[in-house]
């Protein structure tokens, strides 16, 4: 039984530390991703385009789409956003939730939205302060993070 444990986690192990990206050129990513990305994104000129994989590749986990002002998108393996980076910018206005933007509007004087992140649970926002702010499926306020 200890064998067995052992070899599982010696699998699982190797699985994460073969993660890896891949270049890929932006119609190789899925559909809904080109189509997010040219909707919200008008204007910025795409730097590379990246598929992200597990166990040697046989596993597809997600994308991400860089540009060249350092602004990244990840989606998930079916081109769903998970997470919008804005480094030298912000997030653009109209992904952010108007809840979640009244809120910040409200309590923390209009700052920029420099990351914004979907989760199972809610969103995580960050503001360009560096204040984590945390935000349930509702758009409620639950915390800092």
């Amino acid at each position: 039984m200890k064998k067995i444990m052992l070899i599982t986690a010696m699998l699982f192990t190797l699985s994460i530390t073969n993660a890896e990206d891949k270049v890929v050129t932006f119609t190789q990513i899925p559909q809904s991703a080109q189509e997010f990305t040219n909707a919200n994104f008008k204007g910025k000129k795409i730097a590379s385009a990246q598929m992200e994989t597990s166990l040697f590749g046989a596993i597809t986990d997600g994308y991400k789409v860089v540009f060249t002002d350092g602004t990244e998108i990840e989606f998930d393996s079916d081109g769903n956003w998970e997470e919008i980076s804005a480094k030298t910018s912000s997030v653009p206005s109209d992904l952010i939730p108007e809840k979640i933007t009244k809120y910040i509007k409200d309590n923390f004087g209009g700052s920029p939205v420099v990351v914004l992140k979907k989760e199972s649970k809610g969103f995580e926002v960050e503001l360009a302060t560096k204040q984590e702010l945390k935000f349930n499926n509702n758009y409620i306020f639950i915390g800092l993070d």
